[in-house]
């Protein structure tokens, strides 16, 4: 899969990837930005998000509504997303209107605005957004968990920001922003469906003309991961938690290793933890693990929502799976079952134009060329049973063990975590 991706690279350091999919009859188009959550300064808490949302207020060629109503017209889907290493903006259409998508999204992302009357309105969109968020508690946990992991370094924090830090900003917040980091050399723009990589060049390159400048990136240090426990008590009728270790960054050499034993831990029905917590015991509705790996580092947790009562009792099931992954490992039957699990969500998540862009916009961004399906393939099928108590050997240690726990409760049952 994905035969057909060719790269181009402009003089500027602007990189154009597309794939040709000639069987379809869409087109995703994308442009990714390396500025993340995790590029914000001490004073820009939350403005990365904030950005995002200001670059559908109006250009000095389209008024919000016409922005909103370009691709509606067509029947295109158009949206943006921040993450911590990331923001993109993206749009889905037929592929004879790929050209008006071009135009619209290049025109959002370069020509923003930003008038201060604009910034103010917005301003209350997103405390509201952040009311939301924290009457959310299994979204905020998981904040709450890197947070507290991560010892307050950027990646750690809420891409949404605070209160207080989205009531500080000015205009002047967003320019210098993006003067730093919207630069040609930190843009990724791709493509993928039924189109012609030399055109999508052309009508880039139009759009991007006067695009200049290169990027002043913050390098950030590795945080210094050791275990803590915290508590964050708020009147739920659960308790939300997550308890977990230091992981894999997204380019180690064993993250495929760790993607499998993730995948028997706590990643499908017929997971470990699914089956412990939830169909034997009936603990929990929602018991699953997932991580967060970055360009430096990663971290790895299990998410649980569960009784006050049964609190104590699942976090020693979590921590016993902990224990058994690292001094048993895998059966063969797992084993065999999380490879053909993983290849399985792999392909079927990149069935639609979107994803395939999404996929490989990504791959450009970590690795700086795309990683085809059957490279990855290769790779799992060369993981051995070893390799997951290796792996679980190094990430399951004492020392990193974190829990956060978000509920109707004081203190944790467990003061102690160990596996």
């Amino acid at each position: 899969m994905i035969p057909n991706a060719e790269k181009t690279v402009f003089v500027n350091g602007l990189k154009i990837i597309t794939e040709s999919i000639p069987s379809v009859r869409s087109a995703a188009f994308g442009i990714m930005v390396g500025a993340g959550s995790g590029d914000e300064l001490d004073d820009e808490a939350g403005l990365t998000h904030f950005i995002e949302h200001m670059a559908f207020k109006g250009t000095p060629k389209r008024s919000a509504f016409q922005i909103a109503e370009a691709l509606d017209e067509v029947g295109g889907k158009f949206n943006a997303y921040t993450s911590k290493e990331q923001t993109m903006y993206y749009a889905v259409v037929l592929d004879k209107h790929l050209d008006k998508a071009i135009d619209v999204v290049s025109d959002i992302f370069i020509n923003p605005l930003l008038k201060k009357e604009d910034i103010d309105m917005e301003k209350g969109v997103i405390l509201e957004e952040i009311n939301m968020y924290e009457d959310t508690p299994d979204e905020l946990i998981h904040d709450l968990f890197a947070e507290t992991i991560l010892h307050g370094h950027p990646l750690g924090l809420p891409t949404i920001g605070s209160k207080e830090s989205i009531r500080g900003f000015g205009r002047d917040s967003f320019v210098k922003y993006r003067e730093r980091l919207y630069r040609p050399d930190n843009v990724i723009v791709s493509a993928a469906g039924n189109l012609e990589h030399k055109k999508v060049v052309e009508m880039v390159g139009e759009q991007f003309k006067m695009f200049s400048g290169k990027r002043d990136k913050k390098i950030q240090p590795e945080p210094k991961i050791n275990g803590e426990i915290k508590v964050k008590n708020k009147k739920t009728e659960q308790i939300h938690l997550c308890l977990g270790v230091k992981g894999l960054s997204q380019i180690d050499d064993n993250r495929y290793t760790f993607s499998l034993m993730d995948s028997i831990l706590g990643g499908s029905m017929s997971s470990r933890l699914f089956q412990e917590v939830r169909e034997k015991r009936g603990l929990a509705y929602a018991v699953y693990s997932t991580s967060s790996p970055f360009r430096d580092f990663g971290i790895f947790y299990v998410y649980a929502g569960t009784e006050k009562k049964n609190l104590e009792q699942v976090i020693e099931l979590i921590l016993k799976e902990f224990t058994k992954m690292k001094k048993q490992g895998l059966t063969q039957k797992e084993f065999e079952r999380a490879k053909e699990h993983h290849k399985g969500t792999m392909v079927i998540g990149l069935e639609s134009t979107l994803s395939r862009m999404s996929y490989i916009t990504k791959s450009m961004f970590y690795y700086d060329r795309v990683i085809t399906i059957e490279e990855l393939f290769e790779k799992i099928d060369k993981v051995s049973l070893d390799d997951i108590i290796k792996l679980a050997e190094n990430i399951f240690q004492e020392k990193y063990l974190t829990l956060t726990i978000i509920g109707d409760i004081k203190e944790s049952p467990v003061k102690k975590l160990s596996c």
